[in-house]
């Protein structure tokens, strides 16, 4: 059983290695780390530039409801009252930067689920990549702000209402 995943996992990896060359994707390691294609490996399929563009959609869809969650947090976990709360104002500019962006993506998604082309879905796994490496240094930024902020505000009250 082991066996048979390892070499599905490689022929994945051949696949994609054809894809990559014919429309100048990145490589399958930064592929697999940010995007985890490597689950594709499971399905057969005649359509793996499809397959490929739709687990990198998923991320797409992941970052978009997060920075909503932000922006809107009228429903969001109450942690995330507290991390809102520690952001700078650059900080608010920069997550509905990566939002419209994000959004964009999310779109140009949409009509790729109607018409199916390979070399669209070939593009649009570049552009996601793009943003991606591009946005990298801004999402750490955010990151190291939420956790700041979530830092503090678990000190702050550890004499709660709950204490």
């Amino acid at each position: 059983m082991e066996m048979e995943k390892e070499n599905k996992l490689e022929k994945l990896k051949q696949d994609y290695g054809l894809i990559r060359g014919k429309y100048k994707l990145p490589d399958f390691k930064f592929m697999n780390e940010n995007f985890e294609i490597e689950s594709i490996a499971e399905e057969d399929t005649e359509l793996l530039v499809r397959k490929v563009r739709k687990n990198v959609r998923d991320k797409v869809h992941a970052m978009i409801n997060v920075f909503e969650t932000f922006i809107n947090p009228t429903s969001a976990p109450m942690f995330v009252f507290n991390v809102i709360k520690g952001f700078t104002q650059g900080e608010k500019e920069v997550i509905e930067k990566l939002y419209k962006k994000f959004a964009e993506l999310e779109i140009d998604a949409f009509n790729l689920e109607i018409t199916y082309n390979e070399k669209a879905e070939a593009e649009y796994i570049r552009k996601v990549c793009e943003l991606w490496k591009n946005s990298e240094k801004d999402l750490n930024k955010i990151y190291e702000s939420m956790k700041a902020s979530y830092g503090l505000e678990t000190k702050k009250s550890e004499k709660s209402y709950f204490g």
